[in-house]
C-alpha cells in the first residue's frame, strides 16, 4: 500500500543504447521489441504490479504517465536528466531505467527504504547464468563494466560504489569505514540495476550543484562516501547561530525531522551490535542495498547480446517476470495467411505475414510484411520492415534481398540487416533466412 504522495516515480528513457548502436540508430531504446511488448513496458508493469495505479490506454496498463521531454542537442548525463524536472518532483523519488527486465518486485527495495527512513536504497541482481549464444553482427567492442560495492552485511548498508576501472590491483579502504562496518563484504560482480529510491533532500542537492552528470557514476558515490562524514558544527555569527558558508554543505540538506529523532532516541532499537553507538551510528545520511536471491531472474538490456538473448527466453520467462500475465503471442490485429508460424513466434499488431511464408522462433515487429516465398528461423524483425518475395541466402556470398535497405553486412549464422532508410524502420537481425 502507498500513502497518496509518497512516491514519485521517474523512468529514464532517453537513452540512445550506444553500445548497441547496430540496432538503435534513428530509434529510442525504450522501443525496442522485446517479446510482445516493447522494452520500456516491462519497468512500467513492474510498477503497476508494486502498487502504483492509475490507467494509461496507449500502454494498456494501469498506471499513470507523465511524458517529459529533455532537448536531444545536450550531451546530458542521467543526474542533468533529473535536474531538469527536479521541480516536478516534490515527494520521494524512484528512478527506474528502461532497460531494466526483472521478476524482482520492486517492493522490496521500497520497503527497505522506508524500514530504515533511508537517504537512498538500491536494487542489486547477482549475474545470470553464463550462456553459450551466437549474437547475430559484429563483435561487440564494449567491455562489461564490473563495479566495486561494500555492504555491510549486518545492516544492509552501502557504504562503498565504485567502478572496477578506478583501481589497479590494490583497493585502499578508510579505517574508519572498517571500524564503522565490521561485517563489510565486497563484490565485484553484482549488476546495478539502476533502481534507485531517493529522499527528496537528494533532489534538492542535486539541483543545488550542477557538478553532477551522472547518478550512478558520480551522485551516488559522492553521497555514500558522506556516509563517513559528520556535519560541521554551526559557527555562530553576529547575523545567524550558522554559519552561511554551510548552507551549501550536503548536510545541510540531509537534516531529519526532529519528531524521527525523538521517537529514536526513544526507542530500544539498534541496527547494529558489538558497540554501544546509537541506532544507524547517529547518521543523518544512510544508504542501503537489496541484493534480490540468486534464483531470481534479471537484465539490464543494454547490449546487442544481452538483448538477443533476452528475446530467445522471453517466452519462458514471461510469468514469472509478469506475475502470471495472459501472453498473447499473435495481436488480433495482425494478418496472418502463412500455415507455418510456430508456437515459439510473437507477432506484433499490424504486421502481414502472407501465405506460402514459415516462421519459427521468431518476433516480427508491429507494422511489418513479410511477401510469400520467404522463411524467418530465430529471427528479431523489428518495426516496420517489408520482406519481398523470394527472399533467401542460398550461399554465403548471397544477400537477401529487403526493401529500404541502407546496408546489409553478413554474419556467422546467417544474415544481419543493420539499418533501414524508412524514417520509422528500425534493424531487423535475421539469424536464418532461408
Amino acid at each position: 500500500m502507498f500513502i497518496q504522495g509518497e512516491f514519485q516515480v521517474v523512468v529514464l528513457a532517453a537513452g540512445k543504447g550506444s553500445r548497441m548502436s547496430e540496432i538503435t540508430t534513428g530509434k529510442p531504446k525504450c522501443l525496442l521489441p522485446v517479446g510482445p511488448r516493447p522494452l520500456v513496458w516491462y519497468p512500467l508493469h513492474k510498477l503497476q504490479s508494486a502498487g502504483f495505479s492509475g490507467y494509461s490506454r496507449k500502454i494498456d496498463l494501469d498506471i499513470k504517465i507523465e511524458y517529459v521531454t529533455i532537448s536531444d542537442n545536450e550531451d546530458l548525463g542521467t543526474a542533468d536528466s533529473l535536474r531538469l524536472i527536479s521541480d516536478k518532483l516534490k515527494s520521494d523519488v524512484i528512478v527506474l531505467s528502461c532497460d531494466i527486465v526483472s521478476d524482482v518486485n520492486l517492493r522490496s527495495v521500497i520497503d527497505l527504504f522506508r524500514t530504515h527512513d533511508a537517504s537512498i536504497a538500491s536494487m542489486l541482481l547477482h549475474p545470470q547464468p553464463k550462456e553459450s549464444i551466437v549474437v547475430p553482427g559484429p563483435k561487440s567492442k564494449h567491455k562489461p563494466e564490473r563495479d566495486l560495492i561494500g555492504i555491510d552485511e549486518e545492516t544492509s548498508r552501502l557504504v562503498f560504489l565504485a567502478s572496477a576501472s578506478d583501481f589497479e590491483g590494490e583497493l585502499p579502504l578508510p579505517i574508519s569505514l572498517l571500524r564503522k562496518h565490521t561485517n563489510l563484504k565486497m563484490y565485484s560482480n553484482l549488476i546495478d540495476t539502476h533502481v534507485y529510491v531517493l529522499k527528496n533532500w537528494v533532489i534538492k542537492y542535486l539541483k543545488s550543484d550542477d557538478k553532477f552528470m551522472s547518478l550512478k557514476g558520480e551522485l551516488l558515490p559522492h553521497i555514500i562516501k558522506k556516509q563517513l562524514s559528520k556535519p560541521p558544527k554551526p559557527v555562530e555569527t553576529k547575523d545567524s547561530i550558522l554559519n552561511t558558508k554551510d548552507s551549501g554543505d550536503i548536510f545541510a540538506f540531509a537534516r531529519e525531522d526532529e519528531l524521527n529523532l525523538w521517537i529514536r532516541e526513544a526507542s530500544s532499537y539498534n541496527d547494529h551490535i558489538g558497540d554501544m553507538k546509537p541506532a544507524y551510528h547517529n547518521d543523518s545520511i544512510r544508504c542501503f542495498a537489496f541484493i534480490a536471491p540468486k534464483d531470481t531472474f534479471g537484465v539490464r538490456v543494454n547490449t546487442l547480446s544481452v538483448y538477443w538473448s533476452l528475446n530467445a527466453k522471453i517466452i519462458d520467462k514471461w510469468s514469472k517476470i509478469t506475475g502470471g500475465k495472459e501472453l498473447i503471442l499473435k495481436s488480433p490485429k495482425a494478418i496472418i495467411t502463412s500455415t507455418q508460424v510456430d508456437e515459439k513466434c510473437v507477432v506484433w499488431e499490424g504486421t502481414k505475414l502472407n501465405e506460402k511464408t514459415s516462421f519459427k522462433n521468431s518476433i516480427i515487429g508491429a507494422n511489418s510484411e513479410v511477401s510469400s516465398f520467404s522463411r524467418v528461423f530465430n529471427s528479431v524483425v523489428m518495426n516496420n520492415v517489408i520482406i519481398k518475395e523470394r527472399t533467401q541466402a542460398p550461399t554465403k556470398e548471397s544477400i537477401a534481398k529487403i526493401t529500404d535497405c541502407v546496408s546489409v553486412l553478413q554474419t556467422t549464422g546467417g544474415i544481419y540487416f543493420a539499418k533501414f532508410a524508412v524514417a520509422d524502420a528500425t534493424v531487423a537481425i535475421v539469424n536464418n533466412v532461408v
